[in-house]
């Protein structure tokens, strides 16, 4: 009976030991950080607070610059908190955009302006951009090279250079494309040129809601010596629809008319040529995972016949995400001019070209 009771008082001085060094347990928080107004603040679904620069929030995704981690992008839904140190853009759905200082806390979107504070859901949010034209956070742009050097029974040098630069704003985008491919043969003292093409496109896209777009500006100078184009220069405008539109797939088509003028190296019973256009595109742009994304960019223009009678571009492929902003291209062009126009010699050039290119790019 003592054991019985000895065990009982043992329990019992146990069980009150244990409550009062629980008592004295103190749950830890993490501390909120002293917000220096020198950077802008992120802070995330795990709890981890980010300090560097808002880019800009696009489709879901917002894309913020640190100095230890460099650019990174992240799933709108993983942020929880953001702090701006400068005056942003705001774009919400219905087309309205606010400028002033950012807090967005419990999905909660808060403007501060003049003094004034205003309030809106979080889930009326569109877009963030800097509202400064002159900040470089505005821009964004990729440069690829892939160069192919052949020695031995083949004597052959290919090289590839692409540059994409756009600028974003809540209303607008701007961009401008640039692709060169030379390849030449040095098996002998004289050298042969195999390939001499290049692409320069521009555009600029006015983004009336959230699905439909007006490309006002868009035009097109296009050089293949294979094709015996001298130059093809192509300006218009188009109406766009986003088909999707989310932080993972992008899939836009564009429709609209333009005017095309187009000089030819050398031909046999034809002069330049001008033509009225009917222009048709779509891009889809997928991210099969957060380092491989999956591109298929077609452009499609119905012509004259003396001008070509159809006119095709098609740029396909992967990009590769490395590190430091560095990523592996590799993608298939291919050009197309349904009636080519004669040479001197009454040679027809082929129809098609193709091409497979390998690139390492670097994104800035």
């Amino acid at each position: 009976m003592n054991k019985y009771l000895l065990l009982v008082i043992a329990l019992i001085t146990f069980t009150s030991n244990g409550q009062e060094k629980s008592e004295h347990l103190e749950v830890w928080n993490p501390p909120t950080p002293v917000f220096s107004q020198q950077f802008d603040w992120l802070k995330l679904r795990s709890g981890e607070w980010l300090k560097g620069d808002i880019i800009s929030m696009y489709d879901d995704e917002l894309e913020f610059e640190s100095d230890e981690f460099d650019t990174i992008t992240f799933d709108w839904d993983k942020v929880t908190e953001l702090r701006s140190r400068f005056d942003q853009q705001i774009r919400f759905a219905n087309g309205e955009v606010k400028q002033g200082f950012l807090i967005v806390k419990d999905q909660h979107l808060v403007l501060i302006s003049d003094g004034s504070e205003q309030h809106y859901p979080l889930s009326e949010l569109l877009s963030i951009t800097s509202s400064s034209d002159v900040r470089k956070e505005l821009w964004d742009g990729k440069v690829s090279l892939g160069i192919d050097v052949n020695k031995g029974n083949v004597s052959q040098l290919d090289y590839m250079v692409n540059a994409r630069v756009q600028r974003r704003t809540p209303f607008t985008r701007f961009k401008i494309d640039f692709t060169y491919n030379y390849s030449k043969s040095t098996a002998d003292e004289s050298t042969t040129v195999i390939t001499d093409t290049s692409r320069l496109t521009s555009n600029l896209d006015w983004f009336y809601s959230r699905k439909i777009f007006f490309r006002v500006f868009d035009y097109e100078h296009f050089t293949d010596l294979q094709q015996n184009i001298k130059s093809r220069n192509t300006i218009g405008l188009s109406l766009g629809y986003h088909i999707f539109q989310n932080k993972r797939l992008q899939w836009d088509i564009t429709l609209g008319p333009s005017y095309q003028q187009t000089k030819y190296y050398d031909v046999s019973d034809e002069s330049d040529q001008k033509s009225g256009v009917i222009a048709l595109g779509t891009l889809f742009d997928y991210s099969i995972s957060s380092r491989l994304d999956y591109l298929f960019d077609y452009q499609l223009q119905f012509v004259e016949e003396k001008s070509g009678k159809r006119n095709s571009h098609l740029k396909t492929g992967f990009e590769f995400d490395l590190q430091n902003d560095f990523e592996l291209d590799v993608m298939i062009y291919l050009d197309r001019v349904a009636e080519p126009v004669a040479t001197v010699d009454a040679a027809i050039p082929q129809s098609n070209d193709y091409r497979l290119v390998v690139s390492l790019g670097y994104d800035f």
